[in-house]
């Protein structure tokens, strides 16, 4: 599967059939059940390799935090981009890159987009880090708070039972490719550099984008899997076979998509899952939670995915060089067409 800087923004996206997109109930994950585990092990491990994403639902993230998170989103943007609301958690002006991102800030990953969409970002809470530690050093910061009653212990909320889910992918992902089950698990902890992304994805009318504008351009995510929830249709994503498919927009389903560092790891046994979001005619909203690497780790391809067949294709780095690298050339891309 092609990496950012190869993926094709413009090849056209079909519609995936409904047989080829694995819908996998992950209740037996948090049951003391082995047969079951077992089994949703052995189709997750599948899914990982054709198609190369999965969507899920029986999570054990309760639909009314969903909800209540929703309504949040809303409440935040639908505020004017001039409110003081949105202003005092500016992105662009706080040094993590924390906060709301208005309309045109967002990098884009392909040179000649211009993404149509606003977003919230927030970090890891920094009590996960020794009082030796500097966070900022992994590019981590205090996360920003918008002045809005609920907003702060909702988002939170649902950050820690996405977590938890994430812990049983972590493990069952472990499992599906051989490896100890708590080896991701051990090595992204609390300390990784995860984000939390609440994204809103104003409506624009049939014709009404002009050239290169998009929901968000072509991309792989930078971590190991990332957590994505939708409202809407809009969603696109690229098979392993890297051809471009529709995927539809469920409230009762998450998709599981791949990242970068898990290719890595596995020396492209798993390929990141491309993807990009369409400019469409009705809103959309979107919860994205990045699972990452701790900061000490070099990722490299491990032993068991090495042979003579197939030598190292990757070379170590960490999870903040991997990041920082690919930010700073998305961010030159959008800088270059606005300028």
């Amino acid at each position: 599967m092609p990496s950012t800087e190869q993926l094709n923004q413009f090849q056209a996206a079909d519609d995936l059939p409904p047989e080829r997109l694995p819908d996998i109930d992950v209740g037996a994950l948090f049951e003391p059940d082995p047969l079951g585990r077992s089994r949703v092990v052995e189709v997750i491990g599948s899914a990982c390799r054709e198609p190369g994403f999965f969507r899920i639902h029986n999570t054990s993230i309760p639909q009314p935090l969903i909800d209540g998170l929703l309504l949040q989103m809303r409440s935040f943007f639908d505020l004017a981009a001039d409110d003081p609301i949105k202003r005092a958690v500016d992105s662009r002006v706080d040094p993590g890159g924390n906060g709301w991102g208005p309309i045109g800030a967002e990098p884009a990953y392909q040179a000649g987009t211009i993404a149509h969409v606003e977003s919230f970002d927030c970090g890891p809470r920094l009590t996960a880090y020794r009082p030796d530690e500097n966070p900022a050093a992994y590019g981590v910061s205090p996360s920003v708070w918008p002045d809005l009653p609920g907003f702060h212990e909702t988002t939170r909320a649902y950050w820690d039972a996405a977590e938890r889910l994430g812990t049983v992918l972590f493990e069952a992902l472990a499992e599906s490719l051989g490896l100890e089950p708590d080896f991701f698990v051990a090595r992204c902890g609390e300390r990784a550099r995860k984000t939390l992304r609440l994204l809103h994805y104003p409506g624009l009318p049939a014709g009404g984008a002009e050239p290169g504008r998009v929901g968000i351009a072509a991309h792989t995510d930078f971590e190991c899997f990332t957590l994505m929830y939708q409202t809407a249709p809009g969603l696109e994503l690229t098979d392993a076979h890297g051809r471009w498919f529709r995927v539809p927009g469920e409230p009762d389903r998450f998709t599981v998509i791949l990242g970068d560092m898990l290719e890595r790891w596995t020396n492209g046994s798993l390929r990141a899952t491309g993807h990009r979001v369409a400019v469409t005619p009705w809103p959309r909203y979107s919860v994205i939670l990045f699972f990452a690497v701790d900061p000490e780790h070099v990722i490299a391809p491990l032993p068991q995915f090495v042979s003579e067949a197939n030598p190292p294709g990757y070379a170590p780095t960490t999870q903040g060089e991997h990041i920082k690298a690919e930010l700073e050339r998305a961010r030159r891309n959008r800088d270059e067409r606005s300028s």
